[in-house]
């Protein structure tokens, strides 16, 4: 695995150069082999015949391994019968949705446990007899059946669990005549009620409901607008409409638009707002020089916030004097809206998911690195600042290897899937003053107090070890180098000897799916300029040209661009890893060097030939509106080029590397002021070494600019 001792990107000591990086300089290599290149040092392999396609072809055919066929998912009869109450399994969770089923409608019931991957069966009866559904079996963690049926008749039903015939968990619902519709009043004393604890079951199901929210094909790009674009849609999101309320309305339900920070909050407070489970969170520092520090708790049973004309439905409190413009009782929807956007969106960010190893007070705690570890639902917080939220992880299938998939959040609100490899996921915890980065979990929320004057006070990391529902607590990650970290990711990822050429196409494919994301970005840009054709957007200062907000944080890609380079970086060093670490692809080079070295050989040919394919490359749109297409293996090539092309005053020719003076350039209408490019020169220096400054980080020393610097600091 490439070593990454420092890199990038957030959703923020100076260079150890004062000077710019001449334009003329070559390009950092950091370990890696350009395309077509060839190690090798003795001179022999020249003189040995190019292997042809076919060859590769036959040669990776070794590698290659018949995937089994899958186990039959479990009947409905191996559910068993409903258990005793003291034989029900407290660690195997269920939920109707809707809250109020009615005859008719549809039904949507999730089953899920965190004990076992074995799939669970599931049963729905109706006066006693099975009733036709269509389920799904997810095996995994957590294992999860999901169900659907529309119920053609009201009256008693009865869910049963189990599995190999031994009933685990039973649960009866109502099926009413006739819909419910919530007609109640908001009440404004509260955000919400609590009405059940976190348990391992909650977890379970939680965690499930987040898999089936953003599952897909693998091999599709998956990306929304918005989160409640996800929740809007009532094929992924199992609690769609789940109260009542038109609460996931496409047009008229509630507006859903996180960040990266924001993300796995909104997910864990929507979950928690429709099983009416605790919910909170801590205001916390971003930490400069030191790891982010954390004071109050802010939860569903404290008042919620409210807009300047709302009024307070209890006949107790004296509507103001004068009555403000639009004064009205806000609708149950329009409470929440408001709790997720001003309170959850204006209180949280990226420090909270960097809290220091051992902190608990904090809204995560840091997991063991197992599969239970890995489910969905997991934060993972990377020690620059960016946040994402695992959502599934694909088993491997023959010489296929297993895809560990997260979704994260963008300052423009749209939401991306992305898979686990070194440019998505960053690694360094040499540096303790970044905080305690990596993968963790909620911390639960205890009720404290008698009904009607409940407090909720998040548990303990020492006393979460003891509880045999979250026993995963660990301080494991804060010990790992990068190397040691990413082959750990990798054995937990695709257990067994890995296929390199398999594992290889996995890397290119990651590397395809980074430049197609960056389209967007680009384009966004681009669309950005067309609206504001004179109005420059602002360049900040030193570090903050990966942190700040505004137009530049929407519209410029430092981030996303050291990033690429990074993974650029790791898609040509690839070989070199197979060289230092051969065990993991089953190799013996002391046993039969020569297959040792024709592998290595045929891994660079793979690689050409990958980035070359045409099923990689990407279009983007020019200055004059027309499309111009790039190969993998182009972006590839200008890996310098994009050491400097996140500024979106450029034009997008000039953001896609294109050669001064060729046709592809020849559209380009626009560049960047001329002070932004001079910063850009300085700034280099980052992107060529593949390090994000630290916050705080004012860059180097810019001569040339030292009195307009001097003026804005005034």
């Amino acid at each position: 695995m490439l070593l990454v001792v420092a890199a990038v990107i957030g959703c923020g000591g100076r260079g150890p150069r004062d000077t710019p990086p001449e334009q003329s300089e070559e390009p950092a290599q950091v370990g890696a082999l350009e395309p077509g290149s060839d190690d090798s040092s003795d001179g022999s392999q020249a003189a040995e015949a190019e292997p042809t396609q076919r060859d590769l072809e036959q040669f990776m055919a070794r590698f290659e391994r018949e995937a089994a066929e899958p186990a039959p998912p479990p009947g409905p009869e191996q559910a068993g019968e409903c258990p005793g109450r003291s034989d029900r399994d407290r660690g195997v969770g269920v939920v109707i949705s809707p809250l109020h089923p009615a005859k008719g409608q549809p039904v949507r019931i999730l089953a899920a446990t965190l004990d076992g991957e074995e799939p669970l069966a599931l049963r729905i009866e109706a006066e006693g007899k099975p009733v036709e559904v269509e389920a799904e079996h997810r095996v995994g963690v957590p294992a999860s059946t999901v169900a659907r049926f529309s119920p053609t008749r009201s009256g008693r039903h009865q869910v049963v669990v189990g599995r190999d015939g031994t009933g685990l968990r039973c649960v009866s619902f109502v099926v009413r005549e006739r819909p419910f519709k919530d007609d109640s009043v908001v009440d404004l004393a509260t955000v919400w009620d609590n009405q059940r604890a976190w348990t391992a079951a909650e977890e379970a199901l939680y965690s499930a409901w987040v898999r089936e929210l953003f599952a897909g094909p693998v091999d599709r790009d998956l990306a929304w607008k918005a989160l409640s674009e996800v929740t809007s849609d009532h094929e992924r999101n199992l609690l769609h409409n789940h109260l009542g309320r038109d609460e996931d309305h496409r047009s008229s339900g509630l507006e859903l638009v996180p960040d990266c920070a924001d993300t796995p909050y909104f997910l864990r407070a929507y979950w928690a707002y429709k099983r009416g489970l605790p919910f909170g969170f801590r205001k916390c520092s971003r930490g400069k020089g030191r790891p982010p520090n954390c004071f109050d708790l802010r939860t569903n049973l404290d008042s919620p916030d409210r807009r300047p004309h709302w009024l307070d439905p209890d006949p107790a409190v004296a509507p103001p004097d004068p009555l403000p413009q639009g004064a009205a009782v806000p609708t149950h929807n329009e409470e929440i809206e408001y709790f997720f956007r001003r309170t959850i969106g204006w209180g949280v960010h990226t420090g909270n998911g960097r809290t220091a190893f051992g902190d608990s007070e904090s809204d995560l705690y840091p997991v063991a690195l197992d599969r239970r570890g890995l489910r969905p639902g997991i934060v993972y917080a990377d020690p620059y600042g960016h946040i994402l939220v695992l959502v599934e992880l694909v088993a491997p299938r023959g010489s296929q290897p297993g895809i560990l998939f997260a979704v994260d959040g963008q300052p423009d609100g749209s939401i991306t899937r992305k898979r686990f490899w070194e440019g998505n996921f960053l690694w360094n915890q040499s540096d303790p003053s970044l905080g305690g980065s990596g993968f963790k979990a909620f911390r639960p929320l205890t009720i404290t107090g008698d009904p009607g004057h409940q407090t909720l006070m998040q548990v303990s990391d020492e006393t979460l070890a003891g509880l045999r529902d979250y026993g995963d607590v660990s301080d494991m990650q804060r010990e790992l180098s990068p190397t040691q970290f990413y082959d750990l990711m990798e054995r937990l990822i695709t257990p067994g000897v890995r296929s390199p050429f398999a594992a290889q196409a996995e890397l290119i494919a990651a590397l395809a799916e980074a430049a197609r994301v960056r389209v967007t970005s680009v384009n966004n840009g681009l669309d950005h300029h067309k609206k504001h054709p004179d109005e420059p957007v602002e360049m900040p200062w030193g570090h903050s040209v990966f942190e700040t907000s505004g137009a530049w944080e929407n519209f410029s890609t430092p981030a996303r661009d050291l990033r690429l380079l990074i993974a650029v970086d790791v898609v040509l060093g690839f070989a070199d890893k197979v060289r230092r670490n051969p065990e993991a692809f089953g190799f013996d080079p002391a046993a039969d060097p020569a297959l040792f070295e024709q592998t290595l050989r045929y891994l660079e040919q793979q690689r050409e030939l990958l980035l070359a394919d045409p099923a990689h490359a990407i279009s983007y749109t020019r200055s004059d509106g027309s499309a111009w297409q790039l190969g993998l293996d182009q972006i590839v090539a200008r890996a310098r080029a994009f050491e400097a092309a996140y500024n979106p005053n450029d034009c997008p020719e000039v953001r896609w590397g294109a050669p001064e003076d060729s046709e592809e350039a020849k559209t380009c209408n626009r560049r960047a002021p001329d002070d932004q490019q001079i910063k850009m020169r300085y700034y280099r220096v980052w992107f060529a070494e593949r390090r994000r400054p630290a916050r705080g980080d004012e860059g180097p020393e810019i001569p040339e600019l030292a009195e307009q610097r001097a003026a804005e600091q005034q």
